[in-house]
C-alpha cells in the first residue's frame, strides 16, 4: 500500500524561539495493521497566508483500499475544511518547474545538422463516539463529512485520549506515531482525522483546503517521519506580498557545475539531495522559483472556462456530455516536460472516475483500446462502433444521469478550481520551495514566513556551449567549452561528453534567510568548486546575488541623497 502526500521548502533562522503557534500542514498516512509503515513518496503543499489567517491546499494521493485510508493532521486551532482542486498543483508544478536550456554557437565551419539545447523540466518531482478528555471535557470537537471523507477534529490535550477515540473510531495510525505525536499534545492544540466515507474508493480521493487562525504556515514532519522514505521529496508553494523564505531551515543555492546540461538535468534530484546534506542538520530548502503570482492568474479560472453548468446538466446524450467537458476546458493540455509531439487530452483522474462511475468502460474493449481513448471518443464508440460489434457490448449498461454528474463536476472540480484560481488575484508573488529529508533527519517542523526585499528566482536557466568545428568538422564529435550559468567553465573533447564533477560540492552557498535583509552566507564552496572543476582562476556570478548588490548599492545611495 503506497500513499502520497506532496513536496515543500524552507529557511532559517535558527535558533530564534516563535513568539505565536505557527500553523500546521500535512499529515501522516495509517494503515490498518499498525505494525505496518506506510510509505510517503512525497508531500505538495500551498500556503497562503494573512491577516493572521492561513490557507493551506493540500494534496492526498493515495493508493489501497478505501477502508485502510487514513490521515492525521495535528493544527494550531480549529480550521473550516473545504474540498480543494488536483488541477491546482499539476498547473503548479507545470508553471514553476525548473527548467535548464543550453545555448549552443559554434566557430569555424561545421557540417552536418545541428540540434541542441532543448528545455527540461526538473525539480522536485493529489459514527459519533467521544472519548473523555482531561477535565472531563470531551476529546471530539466536531464530526462530520465533506465530499468522500468522514472527519473529525479532536483536542490534542492528552495524547492517550486522542489516540484512544482515534482507535475506537477506526482511524488507525501506524506504529511509532504514539512516540512523535508528543511535540503535538498540548492544550489548545488540536488534531484533524480524515477517513474514506463507506462505498467511497481511492479514486474518489482528493486535495482538501484548510483555514485556520495561525500567524505562520508550518509542516508537521516530525510526525510524517513516522512514514517516510529517506530522501522523500518535500515541495511547498507559498503565496505572499514578497518572497517566501524557510524560516527555521537553511537555504541552499545549488552548485549548477554538478547539473547534468548535457543530458536535460536529469540528475537534479540527486543534487538537491547532495546540496541538503552539506547543511547543518541536512535542514536546508530550495528557492526554485520566486516571482510574480501572475503566472498563474486566469490558469485554473480563465473566463468562460467550463462552460455553464446548466447547459451541461441539459445533454442527454452520454457522447455529447463527455464532448462538452473536452471543449470547455476540463482536460487541459498535458505537459509533455519539454519535449517534441502532440500530447493527446485527458480527463484528469477524479473527473475522470467521476464520468466512468456512471458510463462504464466495456471490459470488451480493454485489449484494443483505453480508457481514455474510449471517452475522447464517446460518441463513436457508443454510436457506430456498438452498432457495428454489438457482441462487445452484450449486457453493457450505463446509469448515466447527466444532472446528477454535472452537480458532482460542478461540487468536485469546477467550484475548486475556481476558488484556488482567485488566491492568485489575491496575493502578488508565489515562491516554491523544495527539500529532501530522510526520516531521522525530520526532527525539526519547518516553518515558513516571508522577506519581499529578496530578489526574484527565475525557474529558467542556461548555459552556453560552444562547439568549435575548425574547418568543416562534425557537430556532434568537435571540442566543445560548456559555461554553466553561474560561469563555471568546462573543456570537453566533444558536445556529447559530460564533465566529470562527481568530487564537487551539491551547494554553492548555505545560508539563512531572516524576514528582513540579505541572506547571511554560513559556507560558501566557491573555492573548493574552482578547484574541482579545474578552473582555478574562475569566479562563479550568481544572478541573485548580482541583483543583490545592486539593490544594497542603490539603497545607500538613496540614504546618502535622503
Amino acid at each position: 500500500m503506497i500513499a502520497r502526500l506532496s513536496s515543500a521548502a524552507l529557511v532559517a533562522t535558527l535558533g530564534v524561539a516563535l513568539s505565536s503557534q505557527p500553523a500546521e500542514a500535512c499529515g501522516c498516512f495509517a494503515p490498518p495493521d499498525p505494525t505496518v509503515p506506510i510509505v510517503q513518496a512525497g508531500e505538495r503543499i500551498l500556503f497562503s497566508a494573512k491577516n493572521g489567517m492561513v490557507n493551506a491546499h493540500i494534496q492526498i494521493q493515495y493508493a489501497g483500499e478505501a477502508k485502510d485510508f487514513g490521515w492525521l493532521l495535528p493544527l494550531p486551532s480549529i480550521p473550516t475544511l473545504k474540498l480543494g482542486s488536483e488541477e491546482l498543483f499539476t498547473q503548479l508544478i507545470n508553471t514553476t518547474q525548473p527548467r535548464y536550456f543550453v545555448n549552443t554557437t559554434t566557430t569555424g565551419t561545421c557540417g552536418g545538422f545541428n540540434r541542441f539545447g532543448a528545455p527540461t523540466a526538473a525539480g522536485g518531482f493529489e459514527n459519533d463516539s467521544s472519548g473523555g478528555a482531561g477535565g472531563g471535557q470531551s476529546v471530539l470537537v466536531t464530526q462530520s463529512s465533506i465530499g468522500p471523507y468522514d472527519y473529525a477534529v479532536l483536542r490534542a490535550d492528552r495524547k492517550d485520549d486522542m489516540l484512544q477515540w482515534l482507535a475506537t473510531n477506526r482511524y488507525f495510525i501506524p506504529t511509532g506515531t504514539e512516540d512523535v505525536v508528543g511535540p503535538y499534545i498540548r492544550p489548545g492544540a488540536y488534531f484533524l482525522a480524515l477517513k474514506l466515507k463507506s462505498g467511497k474508493s481511492a479514486g474518489d480521493i482528493q486535495p482538501v483546503v484548510l483555514d485556520y487562525p495561525s500567524d505562520l504556515p508550518m509542516i508537521p514532519i516530525i510526525l510524517t517521519s513516522v512514514a517516510a522514505q529517506p530522501n522523500m521529496g518535500i515541495q511547498v508553494w507559498m503565496l505572499g506580498e514578497g518572497r517566501a523564505i524557510p524560516r527555521n531551515y537553511n537555504h541552499v543555492v545549488l552548485n549548477d557545475s554538478q547539473i547534468d546540461w548535457l543530458n536535460r538535468a536529469q540528475n537534479y534530484n540527486d543534487v538537491v539531495i547532495k546540496a541538503v546534506s552539506e547543511a547543518p542538520e541536512k535542514h536546508a530548502f530550495v528557492t526554485e522559483y520566486a516571482g510574480t503570482s501572475a503566472i498563474m492568474q486566469g490558469v485554473l479560472d480563465a473566463p468562460s472556462r467550463f462552460g455553464d453548468n446548466a447547459a451541461l446538466a441539459a445533454i442527454t446524450d452520454p457522447g455529447l456530455f463527455v464532448d462538452y467537458l473536452f471543449e470547455h476546458g476540463f482536460a487541459p493540455a498535458a505537459n509533455n516536460n519539454g519535449g517534441f509531439g502532440f500530447v493527446q487530452p485527458v480527463l484528469p483522474p477524479l473527473l475522470k472516475t467521476l464520468v466512468l462511475t456512471q458510463i462504464p468502460f466495456p471490459a470488451s474493449l480493454s485489449t484494443e483500446t483505453t480508457e481514455d481513448e474510449f471517452l475522447r471518443r464517446l460518441q463513436f464508440y457508443l454510436g457506430e462502433y456498438r452498432t457495428q460489434h454489438p457482441d462487445k457490448f452484450v449486457g453493457y449498461q450505463t446509469s448515466f444521469d447527466p444532472s446528477a454528474l454535472a452537480a458532482q463536476i460542478k461540487e468536485k472540480i469546477v467550484d475548486p478550481a475556481l476558488a484556488a484560481g482567485a488566491l492568485f488575484r489575491q496575493h502578488t508573488h508565489l515562491t516554491r520551495l523544495y527539500t529532501t529529508l530522510s526520516p531521522e533527519d525530520m526532527n525539526r517542523d519547518p516553518v515558513f514566513s516571508f522577506n519581499p526585499s529578496l530578489p526574484d528566482v527565475s525557474r529558467d536557466h542556461t548555459a552556453q556551449l560552444r562547439i568549435d568545428c575548425g574547418l568543416g568538422g562534425d557537430p556532434s564529435t568537435s571540442p566543445a567549452t560548456l559555461t554553466t550559468e553561474q560561469g563555471w567553465t568546462f573543456s570537453l573533447p566533444n558536445r556529447t561528453t559530460a564533465p566529470d564533477v562527481s568530487g564537487g560540492p551539491g551547494a554553492l552557498r548555505v545560508e539563512t534567510l531572516a524576514e528582513e535583509g540579505s541572506p547571511l552566507v554560513i559556507l560558501d564552496n566557491g573555492k573548493n568548486i574552482a578547484t574541482a572543476t579545474g578552473c582555478g582562476g574562475c569566479s562563479s556570478v550568481d544572478p541573485s546575488i548580482a541583483f543583490g548588490l545592486l539593490a544594497l548599492i542603490a539603497a545607500r545611495r538613496r540614504r546618502q541623497r535622503s
